[in-house]
């Protein structure tokens, strides 16, 4: 199980590593290492989870049932010395953190998709329907007076 969760954490890391290289290539904008990027980062994923498929079955070979307790009841069992407590502890923090660094990378993305469409309405002839308020402060109404100066 040590070497088991030892393998998760050093996946994870590179996955950490893979998302900040993400935020990099969408920051300069360069489609052709976010597309390698993402082919990184799927494959930390397929091997993050293959791990914890891994591990769901031996804890289920030692007679702990799949479940959110599931790893909190081993180490309870068999666990004395804490070594495998604080790995899993420290693979659960890098997870959080993971979490945290793609939910950035998708506002981003999310970010930049309202910039084009709001260009692309403009462009059309049409008005963006971006959420943010005027110059005044006040909610956006009606067709905007300069709609090329948006896009």
């Amino acid at each position: 199980m040590a070497d088991l969760l030892g393998d998760s954490v050093y996946q994870a890391l590179g996955l950490l590593e893979t998302l900040d290289d993400e935020r990099k290539a969408l920051s300069e904008q360069d489609v052709g290492t976010l597309l390698t990027i993402l082919e990184q980062k799927e494959e930390c994923i397929r091997e993050l989870r293959k791990l914890e498929e891994h591990r769901t079955e031996l804890c289920a070979a030692a007679g702990f049932p799949a479940g959110p307790e599931q790893m909190d009841k081993m180490l309870g069992w068999c666990d004395e010395n804490e070594v495998v407590a604080n790995t899993w502890q420290h693979l659960m923090e890098i997870a959080t953190e993971c979490n945290s660094r793609n939910l950035t990378n998708g506002s981003i993305i999310r970010g930049r998709k309202q910039q084009i469409d709001a260009g692309l309405a403009v462009v059309r002839g049409g008005a963006s329907n971006v959420d943010t308020y005027s110059r005044n402060g006040m909610e956006p109404s009606g067709a905007s007076l300069r709609p090329i100066a948006e896009a």
